[in-house]
């Protein structure tokens, strides 16, 4: 069926700019409709960063995978080039605008011809974040997938990833040399991940800290909105079927996180969840290597990008999202996937 999937690029106007995406529709009837939110790192649509603003890390193309998959389940799914980023236009969104533009996607998908109505959203890592924050502003999926979502705090995070690093700076000159020629940035967040910490705590917005390499500074800039409705608050919005999925090898995002999530959705009142973990899988969702060394090395360098995914993704997910369809179809809702 991936022959006849049609793939066309897209513009959505949102408030300043254009964003730049592609729609993959099956063939047939209109689909129910699939929007992709990405992470941190997942500027394009695709799922991969954007080489302008970071050339370190390798594209994997985890988004353009799961929309293939779907598409070829009858879904029509949706998804862009961040604000900025690929050929989007303006500049790189705070996270208010990143919400403001994914809405407006949202709302694009759902008046699309050859979309039966915006029905599922899969968010993945902080695009998690963003999908809750969508239904906060009154969107109304039918069903969500919250893949690699963070529960704990954004101080939480920090420190998880801080103290990763550390731990591996603190064996000594070889692993601060191979940290300083491979993995970069986190030989400067083992450095400077405490005094990051405490200037959250002391409400400062600039780090600076000396070390025998020079002088790093790292600023809070961009974090106020996620500070203001930290992610565990946000989890209440999720009222239709969710799936928690994660990656049991995730060194991104901490494996408790989704079991906490799940709690969180019950909490709320949601009964309708399913956790998924992944064994020998990492925060993109990629084969992991089964020495634990190895495994680290490669998330600090990125070098983990370059592996393939596993072997249940994106088939995981299809089949949640397929079988919310159909129950819902059974129901008269909405017309099962083609």
């Amino acid at each position: 069926m991936t022959d006849s999937i049609a793939s066309v690029e897209v513009v959505i106007a949102v408030d300043g700019a254009e964003l730049a995406g592609t729609l993959a529709t099956p063939p047939g009837p209109p689909a129910p409709g699939v929007l992709l939110l990405g992470g941190t790192f997942s500027d394009l649509r695709d799922g991969d960063a954007d080489p302008r603003h970071r050339p370190d890390i390798p594209p994997h193309g985890m988004y353009r995978v799961l929309a293939d998959a779907l598409a070829a389940a009858g879904f029509a799914v949706l998804r862009f080039d961040r604000r900025g980023c690929g050929a989007s236009s303006g500049d790189r969104p705070d996270r208010a605008q990143e919400i403001s533009d994914a809405l407006e996607a949202w709302g694009w998908l759902d008046r699309h011809e050859a979309v039966s109505g915006a029905w599922a959203m899969v968010g993945e890592s902080a695009g998690a974040y963003v999908a809750c924050r969508l239904m906060a502003a009154a969107a109304t999926p039918r069903a969500v997938v919250l893949q690699g979502a963070l529960h704990r705090s954004i101080a939480g995070l920090i420190d998880f990833n801080a103290q990763r690093a550390r731990r591996y700076w603190e064996r000594g000159g070889a692993a601060r040399d191979w940290m300083w020629d491979h993995a970069r940035s986190e030989y400067e967040s083992a450095v400077i991940g405490a005094e990051l910490l405490s200037a959250m705590l002391d409400g400062r917005s600039e780090v600076a800290v000396v070390d025998a390499r020079g002088t790093f500074t790292r600023t809070l800039d961009g974090l106020d909105y996620d500070l203001r409705f930290p992610p565990a608050e946000q989890f209440r919005f999720v009222t239709c079927p969710t799936l928690v999925l994660h990656g049991g090898d995730d060194l991104n995002v901490p494996t408790e996180d989704a079991f906490a999530t799940a709690r969180e959705l019950w909490a709320a009142g949601n009964r309708d969840v399913e956790i998924t973990i992944l064994a020998r899988a990492d925060h993109s969702m990629q084969a992991t290597p089964r020495d634990e060394d190895e495994r680290l090395r490669e998330r600090m360098s990125f070098a983990s990008f370059r592996r393939p995914f596993h072997a249940r993704y994106p088939g995981v997910v299809v089949d949640f999202l397929s079988r919310q369809a159909d129950r819902t179809s059974r129901a008269g809702d909405t017309p099962v996937p083609s």
